[in-house]
């Protein structure tokens, strides 16, 4: 099944390091520990991007990699300074600033592939956890020398942090990011002579620390990583993981991470240690007055237990906080949170969802309102209209350039065959003939219209989760305002008048007079996305509660996608 979307665009180099030098300048004028934070982030992300282009065949040792290195270790250190408040910020910064000219006046690729870093994106990986799982390493081994290699993509900017807080307990550190290659479930790692030849002469006398945000479902990176020390001669014991979170390998994908996560150490540091027992996070500070509504706990709060709950994939939710009366709801890190929290103003002055108070370290902050999720039997006239009206709206003051949209013909035809076999796939083949993707300035949609996520309360229907769907890494990204349209009608499971009387509403407040034609396709692109996540969902959870429901939505999008594909495209979404 195909869920997931391509985030890598292109950009030049030389434009993004001006970038990050402006806002290091700033950073002298206002010092700003979110900021700092900022810079961290999207300086590994274009270190990252230029050792990919300079790495092709194998991960190597040039001199630009080598100052762009010394630069994220730079914003490392700011970031240790910023974080404890101690003197020495501004001398980090001033060297962080000549690093970066040290790069811009060196021979740079003329374009580079940039990877969204998803932990600091979507996921709530925090580098100040680095940092005191640096300190806890420090700490527990002592080591006089380490060698700190960050998994590309987002352990580039986390290893820099690590290198900081090693370098602070007195130990003398080598760093150097490394890409693992191959299959997902089997990463191996192919290094130049040169920098085996570096790591080779460290293995007897220093400590190698692998730092990813991992592990995923296979652990494969950090297994593949490991592998490739052993092979230089590196003992089990000099090998330290360095992860998000610590397991011992069961469930991992991989055999070898298996083994690995027993063999080695690790340290980590967690998100309530650093910020909430810490009381970092503002009002979210300890004491029975928090309340973790992450991974779908938000539910026990808002629907009474006589109620059938929806279905969540914990692992794709966001960390939510409740406290002191406040929701803190994380969108991401520096300049992935920024265009959320813009979006979601904008979307509260409109009406359509609650306001925001603050960014605050990632989170979108905003007071708590109290309000009942609304089931897939609603039929309220005042939803109807609010929904219209709300995808109108995304499609008047959202759009986006035609070359933000997906392909998603490759989606369906996957999905249908995993899903229907070989009878969907004829069917899905005939509608295709006669219903593409239509040529529809793409929309930054909401990509969520479920029920669930529309509470009515005292100030009347609101949606929540607006912010960032059309930009996180599922599909379908930024599409046409059909894919929300069809997918309202698919889970409220509106059919013949309800329907037309929606699209109505919506095709009059949005001036959308072809938005009928363009239903056709974007309905079966809805459905065989929702079969693929529900289906990988499923597999996933297995037989929890949340996995029986996925497995239950499974057999009712593949039966919805049967009967779509089965019924004529014109008389069915004759609107």
């Amino acid at each position: 099944m195909i869920v997931y979307r391509d985030q890598r665009r292109e950009a030049d180099p030389a434009l993004l390091l001006d970038e990050l030098s402006e806002r290091v300048c700033r950073l002298s004028l206002r010092p700003d520990h979110d900021g700092v934070v900022s810079v961290l982030v999207e300086l590994g992300v274009v270190e990252t991007a230029v050792a990919d282009a300079l790495s092709v065949e194998a991960d190597g040792w040039t001199p630009l990699q080598r100052t762009l290195r010394r630069a994220t270790q730079a914003a490392g250190h700011l970031l240790w300074h910023s974080w404890h408040e101690s003197r020495g910020l501004e001398e980090w910064r001033a060297r962080l600033q000549g690093l970066l000219g040290a790069a811009r006046g060196a021979e740079l690729p003329a374009m580079v592939e940039l990877r969204t870093p998803e932990g600091f994106a979507h996921y709530g990986v925090y580098p100040e956890t680095y940092l005191e799982a640096g300190v806890r390493c420090a700490r527990e081994l002592q080591p006089a020398r380490a060698v700190c290699l960050g998994i590309r993509s987002i352990g580039t900017s986390l290893s820099g942090a690590v290198v900081a807080a090693l370098e602070k307990s007195g130990c003398m550190v080598e760093s150097y990011t490394i890409r693992p290659r191959g299959h997902p479930f089997n990463r191996h790692v192919v290094l130049t002579a040169e920098l085996e030849s570096a790591l080779r002469a460290a293995a007897p006398w220093s400590h190698f620390v692998l730092v990813d945000e991992g592990p995923g479902i296979s652990g494969s990176s950090l297994a593949g990583a490991a592998d490739a020390l052993g092979r230089l001669g590196v003992a089990d014991e000099r090998i330290v993981l360095m992860p998000s979170w610590r397991t011992d390998g069961t469930g991992l994908n991989s055999d070898s991470a298996q083994d690995r996560c027993r063999r080695h150490r690790q340290f980590t540091a967690s998100f309530d240690e650093v910020w909430l027992d810490s009381g970092r996070l503002g009002a979210a500070a300890p004491g029975p007055g928090v309340r973790d509504l992450s991974a779908g706990a938000w539910r026990e709060l808002l629907i009474p237990g006589d109620i059938e709950r929806p279905a969540v994939q914990p692992h794709h939710e966001r960390r939510k906080l409740l406290a002191a009366g406040r929701l803190y709801s994380f969108v991401g890190l520096g300049r992935y949170g920024e265009p959320k929290f813009e979006r979601t103003r904008e979307l509260a002055e409109a009406g359509f969802t609650p306001a925001p108070l603050a960014l605050e370290h990632g989170f979108l902050v905003r007071d708590f309102v109290a309000g009942q999720p609304v089931g897939p039997a609603e039929r309220d006239i005042g939803l109807v209209k609010k929904m219209a009206r709300y995808l109108a709206h995304l499609r008047t003051h959202y759009r986006r350039e035609p070359a933000a949209a997906p392909n998603l013909q490759e989606m369906m035809e996957v999905n249908t065959g995993e899903a229907l076999g070989t009878s969907g796939m004829r069917a899905l083949a005939t509608r295709l003939r006669s219903s593409t993707q239509a040529i529809e300035a793409p929309v930054a949609l909401d990509g969520r219209m479920l029920p669930h996520e529309w509470l009515r309360t005292s100030q009347g229907y609101l949606k929540v989760d607006v912010a960032d769907h059309h930009d996180d890494h599922f599909l379908p990204g930024c599409q046409d305002i059909a894919w929300d349209v069809a997918g309202t009608c698919v889970e409220f499971d509106l059919r013949g008048d309800e329907r037309r009387g929606f699209v109505e509403r919506y095709r009059r407040a949005a001036g959308d007079w072809s938005i009928g034609p363009r239903l056709r396709f974007h309905a079966v692109a809805y459905l065989c996305f929702r079969v693929g996540y529900a289906s990988l969902a499923a597999k996933v959870l297995g037989d929890s509660p949340d996995g029986r429901r996925f497995r239950l939505l499974q057999s009712r999008y593949a039966d919805a996608l049967r009967e779509e594909l089965s019924m004529s495209g014109e008389s069915r979404w004759d609107v």
